[in-house]
């Protein structure tokens, strides 16, 4: 056997071995994919069975609010309302915003009439004064209309004055 013949077995047993390699990534590859696939269908699977649930413990909840059975659950749940109701209000404390008695819409807190309906807004009561703030504040310009009625500046885009309730141009 010559040198030519040993380096063409070489070759071989060499090429065999790349071939076994692609062919074992390539199985791995397809392998791993369909897994992820299934993965992905169990998943959602379980997000749908998980939605049925939620819909049917919500139709429970509405059609038979003091049911024995399910009461430190819906004890929970009526808790959570409450603190998503405390949290919701810090949050439009927050954004100096009140809450439309009309139509619901959040308002500036300076406001006298809706800007998107143009009922007449019920002040609410004073708060405490905030803290003083560490920093400085940034001001960012906004675009400013003018209300033809009664000159007041308009920051929101709504349809009615805050401050008049005559109802705006656009």
């Amino acid at each position: 056997m010559g040198f030519v013949d040993t380096v063409k077995e070489i070759a071989e047993k060499v090429g065999d071995t790349v071939d076994k390699g692609i062919k074992t990534g390539s199985d791995s590859y397809k392998k791993m994919t369909e897994k992820s696939r299934l993965k992905k269908e169990i998943s959602r699977l379980n997000i749908e069975i998980n939605n049925i649930f939620a819909t049917v413990g919500k139709k429970l909840y509405t059609d038979d609010p003091d049911n024995k059975e399910f009461s430190k659950v819906f004890e929970s749940v009526r808790e959570k309302q409450v603190e998503i109701e405390e949290l919701s209000a810090q949050l439009t404390a927050l954004d100096d915003k009140i809450q439309c008695v009309k139509c619901g819409e959040m308002i500036s807190k300076d406001s006298r009439f809706c800007d998107k309906c143009g009922a007449k807004v019920v002040p609410p009561a004073p708060s405490p004064a905030p803290e003083p703030a560490t920093e400085p504040e940034t001001v960012v310009a906004e675009e400013v209309r003018i209300c033809r009625n009664c000159g007041a500046e308009l920051i929101d885009a709504g349809k009615y004055c805050d401050k008049c309730g005559a109802m705006l141009e656009d």
